[in-house]
C-alpha cells in the first residue's frame, strides 16, 4: 500500500520560492538605487594646454620647448582611489574615484598651468623626436589632504637645461594649506588647489623662459 505524502511540505515549498523572489528583486532594487561612483579631475573646468585660441600655432625651431616629465608620488597615492588623511589612518573614497591615476592628472594640470602662464612656450608632457629646451622632473614626496582640514604637499624639482653641460636647478618646498575636505568634490578642490600653488612657485623657480640661451649656453671647442 502506498504512503500519502503529508501537504505541509509542498504547502511549503512555494512560499519558500516567492520569498525568495521578494527577497532577490529587494537585492536588485537595492543595487539599482545605491549612489553611483562619481569620477573627480584636477581642473575644473577643463583646461585645454596653451590655449590661446581655435587656430593653429606653428612650433619653429626657435620655439623653446618644456617636456614635463611625469610626476612621481607615493605609490599607495598613484591610483584612481581619492584618499584623505584621518591621523594616522589613511581612508579610501567608497563613492568617489580620479578619472585617471593621481600621478597623470597632477601632470596634466601642472603642465596645462605652465602653459596658460608660458603661452609663447609649447610645454608638452608628451616625448618629442628632438631634445627639448629644458625638462622638468618633479618628485612629489606628500601630499596629505586631511580630515581636519589642514593639508600639506612637499615636493622638489629639477630643471634640466638642453645643454648637458648646464648647471641642473633643482629645489624644493613644502606647502600648508586649509580647506574644507567634508566630500569628495571639496578634496578633489584642495588636491588641485596644492599643485596650483606648486605650480607657481615652480614657475617663479625657473630661469627667464623665453632666453633659453641665457640658460643653456652653447660652447664652441676647437679640436
Amino acid at each position: 500500500m502506498k504512503t500519502r505524502q503529508p501537504a505541509f511540505p509542498s504547502r511549503l515549498n512555494p512560499s519558500l520560492r516567492a520569498a525568495g523572489g521578494l527577497l532577490l528583486c529587494a537585492a536588485m532594487l537595492s543595487a539599482c538605487s545605491s549612489a553611483p561612483v562619481r569620477f573627480y579631475t584636477l581642473g575644473a573646468p577643463a583646461v585645454a594646454v596653451g590655449a590661446q585660441g581655435t587656430g593653429t600655432t606653428a612650433i619653429t625651431d626657435s620655439t623653446p620647448v618644456i617636456e614635463v616629465e611625469r610626476t612621481r608620488l607615493p605609490d599607495y597615492l598613484d591610483s584612481q582611489d581619492i584618499m584623505v588623511r584621518n591621523g594616522h589612518e589613511i581612508e579610501r573614497s567608497g563613492l568617489g574615484r580620479w578619472a585617471s591615476r593621481l600621478s597623470v592628472g597632477a601632470t596634466d594640470l601642472i603642465t596645462a598651468r605652465l602653459a596658460q602662464k608660458w603661452p609663447d612656450l609649447f610645454v608638452t608632457d608628451q616625448p618629442q623626436p628632438d631634445r627639448p629646451t629644458w625638462r622638468l622632473q618633479l618628485n612629489i614626496s606628500r601630499l596629505d589632504v586631511s580630515r581636519d582640514g589642514q593639508s600639506a604637499l612637499n615636493a622638489d624639482w629639477a630643471i634640466i637645461p638642453q645643454d648637458p653641460r648646464a648647471a641642473i636647478l633643482r629645489n624644493r618646498t613644502s606647502i600648508v594649506m586649509n580647506g574644507n575636505t567634508a566630500n569628495n568634490a571639496n578634496i578633489a578642490s584642495v588636491t588641485e588647489n596644492l599643485l596650483n600653488e606648486l605650480t607657481s612657485r615652480i614657475e617663479t623657480s625657473w630661469p627667464n623662459p623665453t632666453q633659453p640661451e641665457a640658460t643653456s649656453p652653447r660652447h664652441h671647442g676647437h679640436s
